[in-house]
């Protein structure tokens, strides 16, 4: 169904199944590893940044401020000055978990770069997240467990592959709306 527009293709039994899970995935497991990362000591804006910046950052210490700027404002719908505000409170004493420097490519453009503190924050969240885990891991067989692990990748990479369609498609569509 490759190329197929998203709003003329039939729809499968294993796409309607996919979208029921919706909740259970994103809310009862996603919120559930967010609180156990949150560890009661930050906001969910704070672990996202964090969390993006192990991910996506370069060496897991360093990102560009537009790409956290980027990627909360989509999840959170947040302002840019909301995002500021959050990271300054990250680099501010007590949390010091960030610096905001200038990029140094661009006087114009500012990194965001984890602190030691930041760092061991980071490594408190991957422990915390892990045990969490692990009692979800506790009760699925260990093929089970390889088995969502690699079902769960691949669909990671497939949203990498399709959500610039979608994204254009959207886009596409809201232009073709008549203005009220």
């Amino acid at each position: 169904m490759a190329g197929a527009s998203t709003s003329t293709a039939a729809v499968s039994d294993a796409a309607k199944d996919f979208l029921d899970l919706f909740y259970p995935v994103h809310y009862k497991i996603g919120i559930g590893i967010e609180d156990a990362l949150r560890g009661g000591r930050l906001s969910r804006h704070q672990v996202a940044i964090l969390w993006m910046i192990r991910s996506a950052g370069e060496g897991g210490r360093t990102l560009p401020r537009k790409e956290i700027e980027r990627s909360i404002t989509r999840w959170f719908e947040l302002t840019n000055s909301a995002i500021s505000k959050v990271l300054r409170g990250m680099a501010r004493e007590p949390m010091s978990l960030l610096e905001i420097r200038e990029h140094p490519l661009s006087g114009r453009e500012r990194e965001v770069v984890l602190t030691n503190k930041g760092a061991r924050e980071i490594d408190r969240m991957v422990e915390d997240g892990r045990r969490f885990i692990q009692t979800m891991v506790d009760h699925l067989s260990g093929t089970e467990a390889a088995q969502g692990v690699h079902f769960l990748t691949r669909v990671s990479d497939v949203i990498e592959i399709v959500q610039p369609a979608i994204k254009a498609s959207a886009a596409s569509r809201a232009r073709k709306r008549p203005s009220p």
